[in-house]
């Protein structure tokens, strides 16, 4: 396991997609919300606000649990969708970052498969 601190950018509701975020501060990591199609980095596992400085934690994890934006079955592969849910990636603009593992309706948790 590894640690590091890294300074949140924005608003990020529990279970949802996190990624690394580009900014001009020499010598800090930023994290926030994942943006449809990007692959996550991370997984926020609680609500974190705009400018907290947080402690994550690199693990082998291999399921997550993200809330779905639309129903999904289980066994489809899924990514990112808006405001960092998982939603079932399909077709080629839709790059997959893992798949579910459960079915699930919108607004609830999926358990997925990361990649």
């Amino acid at each position: 396991m590894s640690n590091f601190k890294a300074v949140v950018v924005e608003d990020i509701p529990a279970n949802r997609l996190v990624v690394l975020a580009i900014e001009d501060k020499e010598n800090e990591i930023n994290i926030r919300l994942a943006q449809e199609g990007e692959v996550p980095d991370f997984l926020a596992t609680r609500a974190i606000k705009e400018d907290e400085t947080v402690y994550l934690t690199i693990k082998k994890r291999e399921t997550w649990k993200v809330e779905a934006g639309e129903d999904i079955q289980a066994g489809v592969s899924v990514g990112t969708g808006e405001d960092g849910k998982i939603v079932e990636a399909l077709g080629e603009d839709a790059p997959p970052s893992g798949y579910s593992i459960n079915a699930a309706i919108e607004g609830k948790l999926l358990a997925m498969s990361v990649m």
